[in-house]
């Protein structure tokens, strides 16, 4: 039997198509401006991940979710800023039907912001154990309040 998640269930595709890419400056801005409240973050271990919930409309795509990666401020050669966004986008395709399960069949979508807060040198394990676990913390906030909802009515 495989080890890797993306080998275990045929029936999910593990892509990760350009409709997916965060790439709106706007949409960007937003994640990034300090006066929103509809913000949110976690942070696990070398990685932070900002999202809020928009329209499907203001992402300009009908896709459940986009993503965008960010090497951060101390990894400073291009090769290496290139290594970690790599390694950042590899991990979230292998791990992304997490967050894509949830959206799916919901009107509005998700745009999330994917830092790299750590020591280049440490890139390697530090994402590939960091990444997951907060992945899992974001879809575990939209799960809860989607119950919570249900529960209420």
């Amino acid at each position: 039997m495989s080890t890797r998640p993306d080998q275990d269930d045929s029936e999910r595709r593990y892509t990760f198509p350009k409709s997916h890419r965060l790439k709106r400056r706007r949409l960007i801005r937003s994640l990034f401006d300090r006066s929103r409240d509809d913000v949110e973050t976690v942070a696990v271990g070398c990685v932070r991940l900002l999202y809020r919930v928009v329209d499907r409309e203001a992402i300009g795509h009908d896709v459940p979710l986009q993503v965008g990666f960010a090497p951060g401020r101390r990894v400073e050669s291009g090769v290496e800023r290139n290594r970690v966004r790599r390694l950042l986008r590899e991990v979230y395709r292998v791990h992304q039907h997490a967050l894509m399960d949830l959206f799916v069949s919901r009107p509005d979508a998700l745009i999330v912001m994917m830092l790299f807060r750590g020591a280049p040198e440490q890139a390697d394990d530090c994402i590939q154990e960091d990444l997951p676990q907060a992945i899992e913390q974001v879809a575990a906030r939209f799960d809860s309040s989607s119950e919570q909802k249900s529960g209420d009515s």
